[in-house]
């Protein structure tokens, strides 16, 4: 008893060793080694040494834990992706001339306030989609690409859903939408005539997230010496005047029509308004903040080149107002 006490003391199994030595101690009681050994075997179990924290264990569990997560991640990233393609794998599709049907199906309200779409895209209502009443008019084996505005294009993954629930197994997602094809500076089409600026900025704006202001004939927009408040302004529907009074007469320095952007000189200026604006009639106007405006600045060489050239012909036009020329 005493040998099996000893061994297991000194392996560290104190609660066995002193079982041990208990009855080593009851079998021959008082000896000075026993009681000895004894004693620092019950302190042993009483006021157990601290263990050494597992950090092999938790490093396993950790990284076991992390790949599932990534993993599932990852999984479903792929599984939401499966059938979406990037602008450049569609312009892929067409020089190896699969000639991809282009499927507009933003919602009615994008459709009809953004001026611009994909060359040769078809339109197709997706509440029509939803409702069942659409004929595409293509073969069920033909490549088509479906495009919205939506975030993470939601409008485009429940049309392909329903297209492919009657019978069209070939259909795609343009990931990123119309944004992400003219973020790729990749060619658009225009329902209506737009000047270069206006096309320019449309491409690089989300109207979902511009706010929009409507005036009605004759209404004033700004008025000279106005606090800019941070704001220029593209006319999305309607006209505009910009007025002056030049030698104490009230003048009209241009007049504006849809796709034009006006207010930008106060800006950057950062001054009062040199001029004043009204609708000429009723007329929707897209505001762009200047903190957007300075973005697009700094992120769109070709629209700022745009906004160089109207600045120039600005202020061209408004000396030769000044000077009293046609």
């Amino acid at each position: 008893m005493w040998a099996a006490g000893v061994d297991a003391f000194f392996e560290g199994r104190y609660s066995t060793a002193l079982a041990r030595l208990q009855e080593a101690d009851r079998l021959v009681p008082n000896l000075v080694d026993v009681k000895h050994l004894l004693r620092e075997a019950e302190e042993k179990v009483k006021n157990p040494a601290p263990r050494p924290f597992p950090w092999v264990w938790v490093a396993i569990g950790v990284t076991l834990v992390s790949l599932g997560v990534y993993g599932g991640m990852g999984v479903k990233r792929w599984w939401r992706n499966r059938y979406r393609v990037l602008p450049v794998q569609v312009v892929g599709f067409m020089e190896s001339g699969q000639n991809p049907v282009l499927l507009d199906v933003r919602t009615k309200t994008d459709y009809e306030t953004s001026p611009l779409k994909l060359p040769r895209a078809i339109r197709l209502d997706p509440d029509e989609v939803d409702g069942g009443q659409f004929h595409l008019g293509v073969d069920p084996m033909q490549l088509v690409i479906a495009y919205c505005t939506s975030p993470e294009e939601q409008c485009s993954a429940r049309v392909v859903q329903r297209l492919r629930q009657r019978g069209y197994r070939n259909v795609r997602i343009l990931k990123g939408g119309l944004g992400g094809w003219t973020n790729a500076r990749l060619p658009v089409e225009t329902k209506s005539h737009l000047p270069s600026i206006g096309l320019e900025i449309y491409k690089n704006l989300t109207m979902g997230d511009v706010e929009r202001h409507r005036f009605k004939a004759g209404d004033v927009i700004f008025t000279q010496e106005d606090d800019p408040r941070g704001e220029a302004y593209v006319i999305h529907s309607g006209a505009v005047e910009i007025r002056s009074k030049i030698n104490g007469a009230d003048r009209v320095l241009n007049r504006l029509g849809v796709g034009e952007l006006f207010g930008v000189l106060a800006l950057f200026l950062r001054s009062p308004r040199s001029a004043s604006a009204v609708a000429v009639s009723d007329t929707e106007l897209l505001i762009i903040t200047n903190e957007r405006l300075e973005w697009l600045i700094f992120n769109r060489p070709q629209l700022t080149m745009e906004i160089l050239k109207h600045l120039s012909a600005l202020v061209v036009s408004t000396d030769a107002q000044r000077n009293g020329d046609p």
